[in-house]
């Protein structure tokens, strides 16, 4: 199945925040390729992203986020419940990216790379970030390698803290938890340079 990228200028990125239907994940896994693609059109800008901020190559996330895609239309049948449709999503994007890691055999251990802000130097060069922007990325790095994740996933992924749950196999009042002590963290961290 060859899917097209179609997510930018879609009318479904208008019900983007709704999610997925029961009804629509039913279709799709009886085959119906316009139903696979609804589904494409509400996630594809959101994996895209998870994976991009992984690699922080934009030709590489497009690829992978392809690959993701293709990877879940030939195991959509074996989507149990709709709830857990997205954390799925996200598990075999999560994969795509250790994978694509292995393949150019770096050296640093993968559960070290996923936790690092690799990708700070690009967004800031392209975008230009403001001042606080960049404190922010700073002092991100000094947190706790599980506190980074929660934050990103939060803040620059703008994912619910069911989602980030599901990614990390932990449970929402762990999620909040992590959340809020990287919060007051970062808070205090701040503070000390303002004080400076």
């Amino acid at each position: 199945m060859e899917i097209n990228p179609v997510y930018t200028g879609s009318s479904a990125n208008l019900s983007e925040n709704l999610g997925v239907s029961e009804a629509l994940i039913n279709k799709a896994k009886l085959g119906n390729q316009a139903a696979f693609t609804e589904i494409y059109n509400l996630y594809f800008k959101k994996i895209y992203k998870f994976i991009y901020f992984r690699v922080s190559h934009k030709e590489v996330a497009e690829d992978l986020a392809e690959d993701v895609f293709v990877k879940a239309y030939g195991k959509i049948s074996s989507v149990n419940q709709t709830r857990s449709f997205e954390s799925w999503l996200y598990q075999i994007a999560r994969n795509a990216v250790i994978d694509y890691y292995r393949g150019k055999k770096q050296d640093i251990p993968l559960d070290e790379m996923e936790n690092v802000l690799e990708y700070e130097s690009n967004i800031v060069a392209e975008v230009e970030l403001q001042d606080r922007q960049k404190t922010f990325l700073k002092l991100l790095k000094e947190l706790k390698p599980d506190q980074q994740l929660v934050i990103k996933m939060k803040f620059l992924e703008n994912l619910e803290n069911s989602e980030i749950a599901a990614i990390l196999h932990k449970n929402e009042g762990a999620i909040r938890v992590i959340q809020h002590r990287a919060i007051a963290r970062l808070q205090e961290l701040l503070k000390q340079q303002t004080n400076e």
